[in-house]
């Protein structure tokens, strides 16, 4: 028998494979014992009744479905029909509406892209990227350096981060009074 000619079932090659150990038979026992008598509760069955059909609620208006509903099929097809046309209505216009704002992000988008550019263009920042990114570059080769070392403590991290604070804390204030002197052309 070979499990590879198809003639052989999963259990069966399974149950050709090595035997269980001692304590994987009594993990399984345990298992099959604490999982035998874990069912569902049996579900009562329903007995539809004239009275359980009788008094159906319209879910539209809460109002109680009248005995002889199935007489007034043309009247609540037509309701249907407006509904329909109602929501179809509601589906245009919540999609002009979409339509809108997302013209209206575009255009902002395209704005705060200019916005952008134009900063840029403002020495002040140009430098003050420039010197946030070289203090950066210098932070990581330094740490990595150290970690190749074997000299990397967290102490050495705190005083690299209280340092990292103050040059954030002058940068602001820099930058703030280099504002007030440059300020961008938007403005």
């Amino acid at each position: 028998m070979s499990s590879f000619d198809g003639s052989a079932s999963w259990a069966e090659v399974a149950a050709s494979g090595p035997p269980q150990s001692e304590e994987e038979e009594e993990a399984n026992r345990i298992y099959k014992m604490l999982t035998n008598n874990r069912h569902a509760n049996p579900v009562d069955e329903v007995i539809p009744t004239e009275s359980s059909v009788g008094s159906l609620v319209d879910v539209d208006s809460g109002v109680p479905a009248p005995s002889e509903f199935s007489e007034q099929g043309v009247e609540a097809g037509a309701r249907a029909r407006i509904e329909l046309e109602r929501d179809a209505q509601d589906a245009e216009s919540v999609a002009i509406e979409e339509e809108a704002i997302a013209h209206e992000q575009g255009e902002k988008a395209k704005k705060d892209k200019k916005q952008g550019v134009e900063h840029f263009g403002n020495p002040v920042v140009a430098i003050n990227a420039i010197s946030v990114a070289g203090a950066l570059v210098l932070l990581v080769i330094g740490a990595f350096k150290k970690r190749q070392a074997g000299a990397l403590t967290w102490k050495l991290v705190g005083f690299w981060t209280a340092g990292l604070a103050a040059f954030g804390t002058a940068d602001y204030f820099v930058s703030s009074y280099l504002f007030k002197k440059y300020p961008p052309k938007g403005k």
